[in-house]
């Protein structure tokens, strides 16, 4: 089994989405944990409202985690 090391953790699934494309593009191994950070619940006459908020976090194998941060802030590799 290959140790993965914790990469970045993002709240957007668009950014989730964004990283796993990097990744995948560069062939770069990867797992993702999705948390529930935090629930409220706010009440308005009977009806309630739900929101619940999600982190990604990305692990990848901890030789490659300098060059997928690298991908994901913008650089290229050449």
């Amino acid at each position: 089994m290959v140790r993965m090391t914790k990469c970045i953790t993002v709240s957007t699934a668009a950014e989730k989405v964004r990283i796993l494309n990097i990744l995948v593009e560069n062939n770069i191994p990867y797992r993702v944990k999705m948390d529930n950070v935090n629930q409220s619940v706010s009440f308005s006459g009977f009806g309630g409202v739900n929101s619940v908020k999600i982190s990604y976090t990305f692990y990848v194998k901890k030789d490659q985690v300098e060059e997928a941060l690298f991908l994901i802030r913008g650089g290229t590799l050449s």
